[in-house]
């Protein structure tokens, strides 16, 4: 997409109308029929966003790969828009806290997405690879929390790789549910910590 392009290379505020419209070859009307303002642009991307987490909740139902492992699949590939640059990352941020429709329109998405997330931490715990002291509910704002934060302060200091920042996020977060970092599926029973297996056993 063209304004994606030029969000990462440009940044939002220094990115027209007029260069998104060059860009992508259409005219201004067609492209105000689309999109109300250029922050409304950044909104549709992270609707777009919806379609990973669904990925991942599909993942999680088929119980074929470990939760820890969706979780950590699901936080990097939801990072990937705002990881094109630190100027992406501002932009994202930007156009949330400087327009109020924009930011309403994305607190509704995210509510959406934060259901399915609970959803995938929810089968986790069911499965014994989580824990259960927590309702997946709060862990799934949780998580949300960690993957905006995390490119938040990627975006104020880029001085290491976005994927490096996430790993350590998400190795704090996932230790909190006793729960190994991404293990690969085969094994993900046996790397269990024994607390979490001998719950897991009892069931």
């Amino acid at each position: 997409m063209a304004a994606v392009e030029l969000f990462s290379r440009k940044g939002f505020a220094q990115t027209t109308v007029e260069e998104i419209t060059t860009a992508a070859d259409v005219g201004k009307g067609t492209f105000f029929n689309y999109f109300p303002s250029k922050e409304h642009v950044l909104g549709f991307l992270v609707r777009r966003q919806q379609g990973t987490v669904q990925h991942h909740q599909t993942l999680a139902r088929e119980g074929m790969t470990a939760s820890a492992e969706v979780l950590t699949s699901l936080g990097r590939s939801l990072l990937r828009l705002p990881g094109k640059s630190p100027q992406m990352a501002r932009s994202l941020i930007s156009a949330f806290l400087g327009n109020a429709e924009v930011r309403e329109y994305i607190m509704r998405e995210m509510s959406v997405g934060r259901r399915w997330i609970a959803e995938i931490i929810r089968l986790g715990q069911q499965r014994g690879e989580l824990s259960e002291e927590l309702p997946p509910a709060a862990l799934a704002r949780t998580f949300q929390r960690a993957v905006m934060g995390t490119a938040l302060m990627w975006a104020l200091d880029p001085s290491s790789p976005l994927d490096k920042q996430f790993g350590n996020t998400m190795q704090i977060f996932l230790s909190g549910l006793n729960a190994p970092v991404a293990p690969s599926h085969p094994a993900r029973r046996k790397a269990l910590p024994k607390t979490a297996k001998r719950e897991s056993e009892a069931r």
